[in-house]
């Protein structure tokens, strides 16, 4: 198994059968895998706008420290969480061509958010469980 077939069957088990109404009594590091599995998930297939657009923007508020926490600072996102849902409701041309330019830089992919993400989840055995040993 490599690493990112294992960070799938993770997240088979961990987020899909989650319910969102109780994203905010989650421990942190479940909420960091949730919110950048979602975020890659999204953004990989259409953009922040469907990001923003799905229910995955209930993760919004969580993302800047997830992605911190996992060592992959974001660029270009607004620093605040409160910025980012305020940017979210008005999908205006201008927050289009934001989104857009969001989107160009994700897809440059300076982390790599797989690694990133399976040694995050290695550190927190108490929430994900042991990992096996991957190539």
């Amino acid at each position: 198994m490599d690493k990112n077939s294992f960070l799938i069957t993770l997240s088979e088990s961990q987020i899909e059968p989650f319910n969102d109404e109780n994203f905010d009594d989650k421990a942190f590091p479940f909420k960091v895998f949730c919110a950048i599995w979602r975020l890659e998930a999204e953004v990989n297939n259409g953009g922040f706008s469907q990001y923003f657009f799905n229910s995955s923007r209930k993760t919004v508020y969580v993302v800047i420290s997830a992605l911190n926490a996992i060592q992959a600072p974001p660029a270009g996102l607004p620093p605040e969480p409160d910025a980012i849902r305020i940017a979210a409701k008005d999908f205006s041309p201008q927050v289009e061509e934001q989104l857009n330019e969001l989107d160009r830089e994700f897809y440059r992919y300076p982390h790599d958010l797989t690694e990133l993400l399976f040694s995050y989840v290695q550190l927190h055995p108490e929430e994900f469980g042991p990992v096996p040993e991957v190539n």
